[in-house]
């Protein structure tokens, strides 16, 4: 081997070095670009019978500065920061709905519970009704608006999903291509490694992690199987899967879904992390939740306020229909359903329809009407009288129709006592009160309705009445538990969408520090491997004069 032939060997290896480096500045700014390295390797020496003289160097090969494990951690820490933020995203959304003045129920239903109680305090006034009314509207409009709010937030998530489809398939057909092109660049023979197709590849991989989670495995071609979710193969060679939008009609309302395959299996609940499974979480976790309490919510109110209403007596002395319905009625009652059923305000059952209409009374007895405990449509047998006997420290009720009832009662101790008048003669809560005299008679008969507040206090008492979750909270307990429940998880949200940021910004840190273009790395590569070349050149000119001077000497 000739000294200009190691001479060349060094200025064609400090070429390629230098058209390396120079790659790796032009690509700084090149997103998915890492960085390469040319390997320098010594040629096969020549054997000169007892000692080998060296023939030079060349470039082995191009390296491509990679670690699988980091690029493994980047994936999984960017699928879970996407499906943490498209979480708190909606969640968050949602939270400032339910939480709204303007549109929540906790400023609705006081303002309708601060009506019922105007009307109590001035049951005659039409004006107070008619306030009742309009609140009464108001806050089933509320359920109704929030009830569509909720439903606009599920149709983004079925619109996101439709979205994420096509680009999940577009990424798996260019992740499949590329497989095919770096097949094909393997098998020329060269041994390298076609480093700008391994950079796109792994670039659309990490931009699928950002809608599902992705797990890669390795075939001895230089493909790579790409499978999402729980295992479902997305790119398997030269082929890709497709996904599909479907309609899962077993859902009220009606949604989208995700088929796999020719077959459009639904892998839905199998798809994780990512933007597709923080949009599933919150579907599910928020969206699904924040209805079921608000339609409970709604439920509680229609079916509450009816039955109590159903019990009082309007202006006109008609016994009360339902305060608020819905306008076509679904297998269940839901917050998008309920209407006011009542436009005239001497329609509002105010009274009670049975109240004491008579007493014949020497002694201080009384009795008051605490509450009608009969389910509606009422039926009354009225007059019923009820006479003392102080012998006995009883009052003996009585209609004319049903067997007596004695009601025992001692004015001694016996006073604000309550007791309960039942069926078949009537379902009434008294409240028996005063020192009645041997003999004395009260009378309950129907009630003439003017100025009787009763049923009015009675419908304003179920603002802290528990008649919801087996009789354990208000309405503004439910609410509250609703709006609070969203809430904790937008705050949870928060903090893992914090943590996940963190995690992915520390192994970018590191896959950059790593695999990333360091300007003045490559700077002072770029001179080493300048002075190279100028000495590789040197070793040409002494190789020619050398040659000169022999070619002279002769």
């Amino acid at each position: 081997m000739s000294l200009l032939n190691v001479g060349v060997s060094a200025l064609l290896t400090s070429q390629g070095s230098l058209a390396t480096t120079s790659q790796n500045i032009s690509n700084v700014n090149t997103e998915g670009y890492n960085r390469q390295r040319a390997e320098h390797v010594t040629r096969a020496a020549n054997f000169q019978g007892a000692y080998y003289i060296g023939t030079g160097v060349t470039i082995g090969g191009v390296e491509r500065i990679y670690d699988n494990f980091i690029a493994s951690q980047v994936r999984t820490y960017t699928s879970q920061e996407s499906q943490q933020d498209t979480f708190l995203k909606f969640s968050r959304q949602i939270d400032d709905l339910l939480g709204s003045p303007q549109l929540g129920l906790d400023s609705g239903l006081e303002s309708f519970f601060n009506a019922v109680h105007e009307v109590a305090n001035n049951p005659t006034s039409i004006s107070a009704r008619q306030v009742m009314l309009t609140e009464g509207e108001i806050l089933a409009n509320r359920f109704n608006t929030l009830d569509k709010q909720l439903g606009e937030f599920d149709k983004q998530v079925d619109n996101l999903l439709s979205v994420s489809i096509k680009d999940i398939n577009s990424l798996s057909k260019g992740i499949a291509d590329l497989n095919a092109a770096i097949i094909a660049a393997g098998a020329s023979g060269t041994g390298d490694q076609p480093n700008d197709l391994l950079d796109k590849r792994d670039k659309l991989i990490n931009d699928l992690s950002k809608f599902t989670s992705v797990n890669i495995i390795p075939e001895d071609t230089g493909a790579l199987t790409v499978l999402v979710g729980n295992g479902q193969a997305l790119v398997v060679g030269t082929a890709n899967i497709e996904l599909h939008e479907i309609v899962d009609s077993s859902t009220n309302p009606v949604r989208v879904g995700i088929g796999y395959g020719p077959a459009q299996i639904d892998v839905s609940a199998q798809l994780t992390g990512g933007s597709i499974g923080g949009a599933l979480q919150v579907r599910s976790d928020v969206i699904d939740s924040a209805r079921t309490e608000l339609d409970a919510l709604a439920l509680g109110v229609t079916t509450s306020f009816n039955a109590q209403h159903r019990k009082g007596v309007s202006l006109n002395g008609t016994i009360g229909g339902d305060l608020f319905t819905v306008a076509t009625p679904p297998a269940t009652t839901d917050a998008g359903s309920i209407r006011l059923a009542i436009s005239d305000p001497r329609d509002l059952a105010i009274a009670f329809p049975v109240g004491v209409t008579n007493t014949s009374v020497t002694g201080s007895g009384q009795i008051e009407i605490a509450s009608i405990d009969a389910t509606p449509p009422l039926a009354l047998t009225l007059p019923i009288t009820l006479t003392f006997d102080s012998a006995t420290n009883q009052y003996t009720a009585t209609d004319g129709v049903n067997p007596a009832v004695t009601i025992a009662y001692d004015p001694s101790s016996d006073g604000g006592k309550s007791v309960s008048l039942t069926a078949p003669m009537a379902e009434l809560t008294l409240v028996l009160n005063g020192i009645p005299a041997n003999g004395d008679i009260i009378t309950l008969g129907s009630s003439s309705a003017i100025g009787d507040n009763r049923n009015a206090l009675a419908l304003a008492d179920l603002q802290i009445a528990k008649t919801l979750n087996g009789g354990t909270q208000s309405f503004a307990d439910s609410y509250g538990v609703t709006v609070a429940n969203v809430a904790t998880r937008t705050h949870q949200a928060e903090i893992g969408q914090k943590t996940q940021q963190g995690l992915l910004d520390q192994v970018n840190l590191r896959h950059e520090s790593l695999s990333g273009v360091n300007l003045d790395e490559e700077a002072a590569n770029l001179i080493k491997f300048q002075q190279a070349y100028q000495a590789a050149s040197q070793i040409i000119t002494v190789s020619n004069t050398v040659f000169n001077a022999l070619i002279n000497a002769v």
